[in-house]
């Protein structure tokens, strides 16, 4: 631990780590922009957190978990935005410019899981737009993992057969992907 950290001390600090630094991100992200992105933010939070600087062998350890915090926060929110995006495509109005075939998709889909039982559907939301595991699910339902297994495998079947029933043959539509098919 130091106290009340300088300037030069600062300077130092990124002089001697923040190469590795990005080599350590740009292995994980592949895309120079983003990269230096991460790096400024880890120094920006270890600026702010000098106080908890450990000794000098330890500093780049200390810098890879704050940076690999910094990538994590990094993915989550690109992960909601593609929820975002997923769910806005579901909602979206069918007079707009996009893809007919997608739009037919998701009416179909959004028909089916509004014919779901609630509980049914909100299993299958947790799963396919929240993305959560079957032990997450548990814990907010309050049921064990195996019962939320159980649980959304008879949700999946029901929303197949009123999927195949909507489009009057057996194939899912191509919005659920390998992930739907049982």
């Amino acid at each position: 631990m130091r106290d009340g950290g300088t300037i030069d001390e600062f300077t130092r600090l990124f002089n001697e780590h923040s190469r590795a630094l990005r080599r350590f991100t740009l292995r994980r992200l592949n895309d120079v922009k983003s990269c230096e992105d991460v790096v400024a933010d880890t120094f920006l939070i270890a600026w702010r957190r000098w106080d908890d600087l450990p000794e000098h062998e330890r500093e780049l350890q200390w810098l890879y978990g704050i940076a690999y915090r910094v990538l994590s926060n990094q993915r989550r929110s690109r992960d909601r935005r593609e929820r975002l995006r997923t769910r806005l495509s579901l909602e979206r109005d069918p007079h707009s410019d996009g893809d007919e075939s997608d739009f037919v998709d998701a009416v179909i889909v959004r028909r089916a899981l509004d014919q779901l039982r609630s509980t049914d559907r909100e299993l299958l939301e947790f799963v396919y737009w929240e993305r959560l595991t079957y032990r997450e699910i548990a814990k907010i339902i309050g049921v064990s993992e195996n019962a939320v297994g159980i649980r959304i495998n008879r949700a999946k079947l029901v929303l197949k057969a009123l999927l195949s029933s909507e489009q009057g043959d057996s194939s899912s539509p191509s919005i659920f992907g390998r992930e739907f098919e049982s």
